[in-house]
């Protein structure tokens, strides 16, 4: 009962490891003026938008989404866990000690080595580790940590074999209690393989704070509606260019319990100032329904 209870927590806090839109679309100058050129903007909005989502879907530990890790990251409303009970990642150390009984265990090992299954239109595949830790082994609430060490998680199309994959390597800190939580990142790097096969590596330094549209809502089983304030800074490397990120939410990102795709937000806007030498550009993302963007550069 332990081990799935913690298999199930540790599903929804890597949900967001290759989230993407199911309806986008991209527009601006094509010219490759200032330091970016949409083209460019295009990839870069739809990582940020990974990256976003990835903290949403580590902020809460939903029996009802217990195995979405293993689920497409676009098209067809699905946090079913039917789909994926053939993949079971491996624990260490067991039993799994729970002190406080807060569902975040004091502290494990959790390897997803050869869990892959296939849908309809997808694979999907997860590789590579995520060390989870209590910092409060003895209190009872929302802290946790994780590890990820080439936490790896590609989606193959059935159809046509191309992949796109997210492999992540940092640190990933929560805090926070039924109003407000906390996310900090520190030079948490996801590498970032394209369906052509082109790859970028974004490193990221971020803070992002939760507030609930109803204060008192948030439980450790489920993320209420709420907004999401993002803001930090990061590198941007893809090929031999190199682009410096600084990043804000205004307004903030808010976040939609009862989407069924993602990105599960409905509303929000994402800004980046790029910088390379001494020119700029501002590349946009605005978020508009349940799984749906748009990204704009200036």
């Amino acid at each position: 009962m332990r081990k799935s209870l913690v298999l199930r927590a540790i599903a929804i806090l890597i949900t967001g490891a290759l989230g993407a839109c199911t309806a986008s679309t991209v527009s601006g100058p094509s010219a490759a003026t200032g330091a970016m050129s949409t083209a460019q903007s295009d990839s870069v909005g739809e990582v940020l938008t990974l990256e976003a989502s990835s903290l949403v879907d580590g902020s809460s530990f939903n029996n009802a989404q217990a195995n979405a890790a293993l689920l497409p990251s676009a098209g067809g409303p699905s946090f079913s866990i039917a789909a994926t009970s053939s993949c079971s990642p491996a624990i260490s150390p067991t039993p799994v000690v729970d002190t406080d009984g807060d569902i975040v265990p004091d502290s494990i090992r959790v390897d997803f080595t050869g869990c892959s299954v296939a849908f309809p239109l997808v694979t999907v595949a997860l590789a590579g580790t995520i060390d989870v830790v209590d910092p409060t082994p003895t209190t009872a609430d929302l802290n946790a940590r994780l590890d990820f060490t080439n936490f790896t998680r590609s989606e193959t199309l059935n159809s046509t074999g191309k992949t796109r994959t997210a492999v992540r390597n940092g640190v990933r800190t929560r805090s926070g209690d039924s109003n407000s939580l906390q996310h900090s990142e520190t030079a948490f790097q996801t590498v970032y393989t394209f369906r052509d096969g082109s790859t970028a590596t974004h490193v990221r330094t971020w803070s992002a704070a939760f507030t609930a549209d109803t204060p008192g809502s948030i439980k450790a089983d489920s993320l209420p509606n709420g907004n999401w304030n993002i803001t930090g800074t990061s590198t941007w490397t893809r090929g031999s260019n190199t682009w410096d990120f600084s990043v804000t939410t205004n307004p903030q990102l808010h976040y939609n319990a009862t989407c069924s795709v993602a990105p599960r937000f409905d509303s929000g806007t994402m800004t980046v100032v790029v910088t390379r030498g001494t020119l700029t550009s501002t590349v946009t993302i605005q978020f508009t329904a349940c799984g749906q963007y748009t990204v704009t550069r200036s």
